[in-house]
């Protein structure tokens, strides 16, 4: 890697950034405070920093005039709730926005607008056996936000269409490796973005590199698409997350083969139920090319039932190729998604070798690397 590598300190940036950056919620459409502090912290990269009217970040280091466009992308949106209705005893009703798992969600801390509430569960005592083995519908739960009346509610100032996050920590595990909490989808890769810029500021690169935060990836998608046609590059690369194996309810050659703790995943097929991407192969022999060149460990694997803002950024234009970079995480869409920060820091190598390396002798062909 060129320059000096400063592993524990590199560690230690990367870490801090990732728990700043969970502690702020950020729910689909509802960015702007992630946004905020996104776009100053990337101030002090560059002067070349943008916010479009959709949330979406871009941040430039300009490269040879005639050179190419590499963009490296990661969401700031987190899945979380609205608030649908407030009922005259106070408690609130809600819909998703994302994929917010009703397994997941009764007796959940719980933030609206910063406030705290919670997620209401109803008494096991009085619960017949058969309920409790049952997941109530979304349209019967509700948050508490410790009122009686609607008008105490209303005069928080919370209103209809108000964004609901899980109140959740980012929280260091015995394994000091590892962290658990909400919105590490996909605050890590906010994180190995805006540390990716830290890295590579004062390099002259053989290409422009475009550091982008994208907004709504969580309810379809969305910001990715706007922000790659407004860009047009030449390649780009999708920093994300992605379910994890590894633990004893998921089989490693039915279900999913990643796993935490072996290095960033080279993500060869993702498919959704209305979307997919597969990794175009100019991008996918790039990736590997660097992984191996620099010795970063790394896996590759499939990734079906999910997708990444790759399935609308290859899409742009006359098509984009593209390449994912995706972190394992176990318990996915959950208030505890826990990963694996050596990865991260595999990761960020990974995407640093990649960015040094490509030019515009970058092979960006349907036969590259020799298929």
């Amino acid at each position: 890697m060129a320059g000096t590598w400063d592993r524990e300190g590199q560690l230690t940036h990367l870490t801090e950034r990732m728990v700043a950056y969970a502690a702020i919620d950020a729910v689909a459409g509802y960015e702007q405070a992630l946004v905020r502090r996104l776009r100053d912290d990337l101030a002090e990269i560059t002067s070349e920093v943008r916010v479009d009217p959709f949330g979406n970040v871009v941040a430039s280091l300009i490269g040879p005039k005639d050179g190419p466009s590499l963009m490296i992308s990661a969401h700031s949106d987190e899945i979380g709730g609205a608030v649908k209705a407030i009922e005259p005893n106070g408690m609130i009703r809600f819909e998703r926005l994302g994929g917010l798992v009703e397994t997941l969600l009764v007796g959940r801390a719980v933030r609206i607008k910063g406030i705290n509430g919670v997620i209401g569960a109803k008494a096991g005592h009085i619960e017949p056996p058969a309920e409790r083995l049952t997941v109530p519908p979304l349209r019967q739960l509700y948050v508490d936000m410790g009122f009686d009346t609607a008008a105490e509610v209303k005069a928080l100032g919370i209103e209809i269409g108000d964004p609901i996050a899980y109140d959740a920590p980012a929280r260091q595990l015995a394994n000091p490796r590892r962290w658990s909490g909400k919105a590490l989808d996909n605050r890590i890769g906010c994180a190995m973005v805006v540390e990716l810029g830290h890295l590579l500021a004062e390099e002259s690169l053989q290409c422009t590199l475009r550091l982008v935060i994208s907004t709504q990836e969580e309810v379809g998608l969305r910001g990715a698409r706007m922000v790659t046609h407004q860009l047009a590059p030449t390649a780009a690369i999708v920093v994300d997350t992605m379910p994890a194996g590894g633990t004893p309810d998921v089989s490693a050659t039915m279900d999913l083969s990643m796993e935490i703790g072996k290095g960033p995943v080279i993500t060869l097929v993702s498919q959704g139920s209305s979307a997919g991407a597969i990794a175009q192969p100019g991008m996918r022999a790039h990736l590997i090319a660097a992984a191996k060149r620099e010795a970063i460990p790394y896996q590759t694997a499939l990734f079906y039932g999910g997708n990444s803002d790759a399935a609308s950024v290859h899409l742009v234009g006359d098509g984009v190729p593209t390449g994912i970079v995706n972190l394992a995480r176990r318990y996915s869409h959950s208030p505890v998604e826990t990963l694996d920060m050596e990865d991260a820091l595999n990761a960020l190598r990974l995407l640093a070798a990649a960015t040094r390396a490509f030019s515009g002798d970058t092979d960006l062909s349907f036969f590259a690397g020799g298929e």
